[in-house]
């Protein structure tokens, strides 16, 4: 039986996990859903999807530390879903849903991923 030390390890690895899969996919999206055209859509999904990949790529390696870059993913998470909007790509439906979809998946799994950092024992 795991106890709570190892299962919040555990969570914050899938969690983070599925958020640096979520990264590449933002950086190659552009290219596989045919709006690399819209230079600053692309260029904002490759950048904010580098971003989550590395921040989440350090937190699947220091699960019981740096919380914050889990909050950061969040505020990029939630950044995605408002950049259609702000840099003029919702009239494009692959990367308004794309950006969409994709913001409130990555910025649920690093709220998830935060949270379960609290029931890592730091002792």
């Amino acid at each position: 039986m795991m106890d709570r030390t190892e299962t919040g390890v555990g969570q914050v690895k899938i969690a983070s996990g599925l958020n640096i899969l979520f990264g590449l996919w933002l950086i190659i999206a552009p290219f596989l859903l045919s709006y690399s055209a819209m230079r600053a859509a692309m260029w904002d999904d490759i950048i904010i999807g580098a971003v989550i990949l590395v921040l989440a790529w350090v937190r699947v390696a220091n699960p019981a530390r740096y919380t914050w870059l889990s909050w950061s993913n969040v505020v990029l998470g939630l950044w995605l879903i408002a950049a259609p909007f702000v840099l003029g790509s919702a009239s494009v439906t692959a990367a308004l849903w794309n950006d969409i979809i994709v913001g409130v998946i990555v910025a649920s799994l690093a709220i998830w991923s935060a949270f379960s950092t609290r029931t890592i024992s730091h002792a």
